[in-house]
């Protein structure tokens, strides 16, 4: 299985959440709706899923500037709850890039605005021994 069963963005994973990100200057954008089965609390979307659109939003910096990352670090404020049937705006920019390390700094808001979660990532760069390790295919 490649990376088109990814859960947060894989188009052949019918569990998955079918995120997709825009290239945004040095960041990126997307977009979530939240249904039924993402829940935690009654009505309100689980912390997990929430963690989980801040990492891959945070993951597609680096990879918009052609570097391959794994997360390291990620810190999670938690500001607002998310509603089932809510639609959320997810934001990423990087905040420092090194030759090693990017730290990005995420954000989920609500269509009035309203900011719903905020993360810091810190992600470490792979050189081509550690992508071959993990298995993922390395561009000569």
């Amino acid at each position: 299985m490649g990376y088109d069963y990814c859960f947060a963005c894989g188009d052949k994973n019918p569990h998955g959440l079918h995120l997709k990100f825009t290239r945004d200057g040095d960041g990126v954008t997307g977009v979530f709706q939240t249904e039924e089965h993402h829940i935690g609390w009654p009505s309100v979307q689980h912390g997990g899923i929430t963690s989980c659109l801040l990492d891959e939003a945070s993951a597609y910096v680096p990879l918009n500037l052609g570097l391959v990352t794994v997360t390291a670090e990620l810190n999670i404020s938690f500001k607002a709850p998310i509603r089932v049937g809510e639609r959320v705006r997810i934001e990423a920019r990087p905040s420092k890039v090194t030759s090693r390390l990017l730290l990005v700094d995420a954000r989920i808001e609500g269509e009035s605005g309203e900011l719903k979660a905020t993360s810091k990532a810190k992600m470490i760069v792979l050189s081509k021994e550690q992508q071959e390790q993990l298995g993922i295919e390395v561009s000569s």
